[in-house]
């Protein structure tokens, strides 16, 4: 018999991270993110969550996600087949719909105070999610930082591999600094040319701001925009709610 009824469980696996996340009362109330290669720790951490309800998601491959689900013994595993609060009927191949899209959809509709709600979620790869009353719509999806600056090195025979720095100059004076200046730069300018067609378009609209980078642009995107880095926790925290 599980937990009581107050106490929810959130495990979100990545591609380079595990976030557990505990709900009491609706409220996140403890979150521990671990690396995936730390598996000592992966294992202490979801076991102890054996007994409490839980749902789990990742983007893991079928092995990984075997594992975690035999410590977890998670009430829902998402797919796109698990009961929704919202609606995906409107997008054409929804078993191939990433988890966190669903999840963060789910939180965009029920946070929204308008029928039009968008979120952009900056990681591993930048992904616009549209949901309108209630159901979600589609979005777009492009490489994030890391990615960009790894195949301008895999792809060319000169250009260095770079790590990320938190700013540039817009005209790079070398190559690192206009290696570094396209991607941050040009993510800046198609994240702002997107939000603008949203909203030209979609009216009156609700934009929600997550992921792992999402500190790197909150503050020039932030007027009217509604940035937490919990949303998609929030949103498979919803789902679990919806079926349990």
């Amino acid at each position: 018999m599980k937990q009581e009824k107050n106490r929810y469980c959130v495990v979100d696996g990545g591609n380079t991270r595990i976030k557990v996340v505990d709900f009491e009362n609706g409220d996140v109330v403890n979150r521990t993110v671990i690396a995936i290669e730390n598996k000592e720790k992966i294992k202490s951490i979801i076991s102890s969550k054996k007994e409490v309800i839980s749902i789990l998601s990742s983007v893991l491959d079928e092995k990984q996600e075997k594992w975690i689900a035999e410590m977890l013994e998670p009430n829902v595993i998402l797919n796109n087949k698990t009961p929704l609060p919202i609606t995906i009927d409107a997008y054409k191949t929804p078993q191939t719909l990433g988890a966190d899209r669903i999840a963060n959809a789910v939180a965009a509709d029920y946070y929204s105070k308008t029928p039009n709600s968008l979120v952009i979620d900056i990681g591993t790869c930048i992904k616009f999610d549209f949901v309108q009353n209630g159901h979600f719509i589609g979005g777009s999806i492009s490489p994030g930082y890391e990615m960009r600056l790894k195949a301008m090195h895999v792809f060319t025979g000169a250009l260095p591999l770079l790590e990320l720095e938190d700013d540039c100059a817009l005209v790079g004076d070398s190559t690192k600094n206009s290696m570094m200046s396209g991607v941050l730069n040009g993510i800046h300018a198609e994240l702002e040319s997107f939000i603008e067609q949203y909203n030209q378009q979609y009216q009156p609209l609700t934009i929600f701001l997550t992921g792992g980078d999402l500190k790197r642009f909150d503050k020039e995107l932030k007027n009217s925009i509604f940035a937490d880095d919990n949303l998609t926790v929030k949103g498979l925290y919803l789902i679990l709610k919806h079926n349990v």
